[in-house]
């Protein structure tokens, strides 16, 4: 076995041991009487052509490896939402899907997007991609949207979400850009206005999944402030480059969410290699993809 998968055993048994937290999953929104939405009011056509460039793939237009890649990450996480204690809860929590890493640069951002356009290409699943980073907002940099008004403007009670929402050029995906950044972030995305804006999403569009891409851990509170509003995190490691100590502190900082998979990104692919090549730890879990860096 090899360094690589080393380090996501030892960090996998690290989050295995901690699993009893008490790290409820909050809130739970009801969408029984959720009517059919109005078009938003903001969009954008993407560029194909750039987001190609980069390696962000549009997954009805393409065969490439990375694409099903992000197919298989897609599956394993849909797999809790397909079991009959979710479905036989009448008011399912909100599928939110959140996306990090230790430190920057380690291709968060670009796992979060194509993992977003993956879901995307389900015709009855609406996307909604929140950029959940007002420092860097890589996320509506890529896909060529304003950061502002987002996110936190919405947090801070000066917008409503239909004022925020961009619906892309894609029926199925809509992008909350990250908003305003300023000192009063934190406190925002810690409190409880996360939880709500999130269960109002899941009211606007009940066939839904809330991918969010957020912060390094290890450089900002803002993901272990988030990750109790996740059913789900992913938890991007570069190969060869994320150190163990670095999976470990941030492991504990994610402790408010049960459910971390880990996805390791840049790794070499051998010619004996292919899709689905890789391990996968489910609670947690090691889907494998190689790609950008952002």
């Amino acid at each position: 076995m090899d360094d690589r998968a080393g380090l996501i055993e030892r960090a996998a048994a690290l989050l295995h041991s901690n699993s009893d937290a008490d790290a409820p999953f909050n809130p739970r929104a009801s969408v029984a009487d959720a009517g059919p939405a109005p078009p938003l009011s903001r969009s954008v056509v993407l560029d194909r052509n750039h987001l190609a460039a980069i390696g962000v793939i549009m997954p009805w237009t393409a065969t490439a490896q990375v694409v099903e890649e992000f197919r298989i990450v897609k599956r394993n996480i849909m797999f809790p939402w397909q079991s009959a204690e979710y479905l036989g809860v009448a008011n399912r929590p909100p599928r939110v899907v959140m996306v990090t890493s230790s430190r920057p640069r380690e291709g968060k951002t670009f796992c979060s997007i194509n993992l977003a356009l993956a879901f995307a290409a389900d015709k009855d699943v609406a996307t909604i991609l929140i950029d959940a980073d007002a420092v860097r907002g890589d996320a509506a940099k890529i896909l060529n949207i304003p950061p502002e008004p987002g996110l936190t403007d919405v947090l801070a009670g000066k917008l409503g979400l239909d004022d925020v929402l961009v619906q892309t050029d894609l029926p199925n995906l809509v992008i909350l850009p990250p908003g305003a950044h300023g000192p009063h972030v934190p406190e925002l995305l810690a409190g409880r206005g996360p939880s709500r804006l999130v269960a109002e999403i899941g009211r606007r569009f009940p066939d839904h999944v809330i991918v969010m891409d957020t912060p390094p851990c290890l450089a900002s509170t803002d993901s272990a402030a988030l990750a109790p509003i996740a059913g789900q995190v992913v938890f991007v490691v570069e190969a060869g480059h994320t150190q163990q100590s670095e999976v470990e502190t941030s492991l504990n900082l994610l402790s408010g969410c049960r459910q971390i998979s880990f996805l390791l990104n840049k790794a070499p692919i051998g010619p004996s290699e292919h899709f689905g090549s890789y391990s996968y730890y489910y609670q947690p879990g090691a889907p494998a993809a190689k790609a950008g860096e952002d």
